[in-house]
């Protein structure tokens, strides 16, 4: 990219190296519906933004703000009837194009193609010398020659894991792995002419040809054999071909002008686009390309015109002028509004989809036959008859798509509480400001609710009766219906500190990814006191009583009932200084000692028993 575009653009390691433009939101990040969302981006001055959003994967994209100039934009979400949204930022730099490489003496012949690899790191060239080079980039160093001894060279493809190369060599068809150096010449006998373009499906696994025998042909790289038959009776010679982002359409375009456009899994009649033409006579299409907007297909041909057409009604949306001579190669940029054009008339040019020229004109210094972007919009590279290679910073700026979760707030609310030990108190739990994606309405859902109490001030109660809990924290599960309210009694205990917050942890909606909790913690404040020095705890039928005298911790217990017993000591912060638990007693009376060394301060003993839970705080002096 020129300096002028990198300079402007911040990159930012969350994201992907190629396109990092993002500062705010992040990828994945939980967006609410009905809520302001500010999108923020780093870019140059003078630079301009377009923004659009999708619902649906990327097949179809809303347009929020076009050529917006602002380093940000406040988008109050609306209401949506979708969990997934795609945001796109496309900016767009007024910084022109610059060579940067060059090898005048590519080949000993005009260059008939040029193509990138998939990852963007090597270019294929196809002479009329009759040798394949593969160059690196952005150094242009030769990586591979291979020497095929036939002028009809006229097209390349890489496969998409890039090892593996397609060159098309007279009727038949090459595949040359790069690692091995293995060459397999496939085909004989399917094309009775010239083979003048290929095209590699998105997979990898497929190729498209387009040949002087009028037959359009789709290959099974597996086997190396075609698995469907295209022609028209109007076209006599096909001179390009392409296949759609998802390898579900296939295009081509021949001496007639025309462009045509198959589901060909289907097999089905095509779609005729038209047409190109000049004065004489001459209609051939010498390029199609399928753009990354939605719908979009292009076309250069022998008038002159680069046109660009609506894939689904075969409509013209706009027609790019400015080349003297045969437009010879069209190429849309991989992520972005920008295409490309290249023509008899030396130069290479770009444009927006509605056709308006971007920058000045790139000078190639001889007839451009073919061009070609990198898969990252960085590079242009170009081709013709002075059999010349040049690499070109592309001048565009770039784009990033980035997921965000949309979902509605489901705001959870936990009551306060306050009162005094001993005492039966009710912890209210709601929901409050709900709004409710209008589909969903007829729909009813439940949620499960992860909540934390402080065991040492409050106990759950179960049928009248405290649920025995054994640690100092309760984290209880619970069912909540949405929207509504959930009542939780609770019996109030003696404990230390007084205040502790009461937690909702998470809420899990069942039946939808739509809602996303706003968990708001309640407060539990009960009137407690503690005494110093011997600690007894009461809670019929049962009592402990604990004696510390450093280093000597005595703790008696007398259990008037049969049972399992939990004895539990906790500083304030939480940390279990001394443990015994007890799988079964019988009613009587024990007692436990222990050497424990702490500090001064404020403890807690807690005791399960089999019908109630007891905890007192007490502070300790040694």
């Amino acid at each position: 990219m020129h300096e002028g575009v990198s300079a402007a653009v911040a990159l930012l390691a969350a994201l992907p190296a190629a396109a990092q433009l993002w500062i705010a939101p992040r990828a994945g990040d939980t967006v609410l519906m009905r809520r302001p969302l500010l999108l923020q981006w780093n870019a140059a001055p003078g630079a301009v933004a377009t923004l659009s959003y999708s619902l649906d994967t990327g097949r179809s994209w809303t347009l929020l703000q076009r050529d917006l100039e602002a380093p940000s934009y406040r988008w109050d979400v609306p209401v949506l009837d979708t969990v997934a949204l795609l945001l796109r930022l496309h900016l767009e730099s007024a910084t022109s194009s610059a060579l940067v490489a060059e090898r005048r003496r590519a080949h000993t012949a005009p260059i008939r193609c040029v193509r990138f690899s998939p990852e963007g790191r090597y270019l294929v060239t196809t002479a009329e010398d009759g040798i394949v080079k593969l160059w690196t980039v952005p150094e242009l160093e030769a990586s591979d020659v291979l020497v095929i001894g036939t002028p009809a060279l006229l097209s390349a493809a890489f496969l998409r894991d890039s090892t593996q190369v397609v060159v098309s060599v007279d009727s038949l068809l090459l595949l040359y792995d790069r690692v091995s150096k293995v060459r397999r010449f496939f085909g004989a006998g399917v094309h009775r002419g010239v083979i003048r373009d290929i095209a590699a499906h998105p997979t990898g696994t497929l190729l498209a040809t387009a040949a002087d025998d009028s037959a359009l042909c789709v290959w099974e790289l597996a086997q190396l054999q075609p698995i469907a038959r295209f022609a028209v009776p109007q076209v006599s010679s096909w001179y390009s071909v392409a296949f759609s982002l998802d390898g579900e359409l296939l295009a081509a375009g021949g001496n007639d002008g025309n462009i045509y456009v198959w589901r060909w899994r289907e097999q089905g009649a095509p779609l005729r686009f038209g047409r190109h033409g000049d004065s004489l006579g001459n209609r051939v299409v010498w390029s199609v390309a399928f753009g990354t907007e939605e719908g979009l297909l292009l076309s250069g041909g022998v008038d002159g015109t680069v046109r660009i057409w609506d894939v689904y009604n075969g409509r013209e949306r706009a027609r790019a002028l400015g080349h003297r001579f045969h437009v010879r190669s069209v190429r849309a940029l991989p992520w972005g509004r920008r295409l490309l054009s290249a023509a008899l008339d030396s130069t290479l040019r770009q444009w927006t989809p509605s056709g308006t020229p971007l920058g000045t004109p790139l000078w190639h210094g001889g007839a451009v036959l073919s061009a070609d972007y990198s898969p990252d919009g960085r590079w242009i590279a170009s081709v013709g008859r002075d059999s010349a290679l040049r690499l070109w910073s592309s001048g565009a700026a770039q784009e990033e798509t980035l997921r965000v979760v949309l979902k509605y707030p489901l705001r959870l609310r936990v009551a306060e509480l306050e009162g005094r030990a001993g005492e039966q108190r009710v912890l209210e739990i709601g929901t409050e400001d709900v709004e409710w994606i209008p589909p969903l309405q007829e729909r009813q859902f439940s949620s499960r609710l992860t909540i934390r109490l402080p065991a040492w001030l409050c106990a759950r109660l179960e049928s009248g009766q405290p649920r025995p809990a054994l640690h100092r924290w309760d984290t209880l599960q619970l069912p909540l219906s949405v929207p509504g309210r959930l009542s939780l009694p609770l019996l109030l205990l003696d404990g230390h500190p007084q205040r502790a917050a009461l937690e909702p942890l998470q809420c899990v909606v069942e039946g939808t990814e739509a809602f996303r909790a706003e968990l708001i913690p309640g407060e539990l404040l009960v009137h407690t006191c503690g005494d110093s020095g011997h600690v007894l705890l009461r809670g019929e039928p049962s009592e402990v009583s604990l004696q510390w005298n450093a280093p000597q911790l005595c703790v008696q217990l007398r259990a008037g009932e049969d049972g399992a017993y939990e004895l539990e000591l906790f500083s304030v912060t939480g940390e279990r200084l001394w443990h015994s638990g007890v799988q079964w007693l019988r009613a009587g009376t024990y007692q436990w000692c222990t050497a424990l060394h702490a500090a001064a301060g404020w403890y807690v003993l807690v005791c399960c028993t089999p019908s109630r839970l007891l905890s007192v705080p007490f502070s300790y002096v040694p």
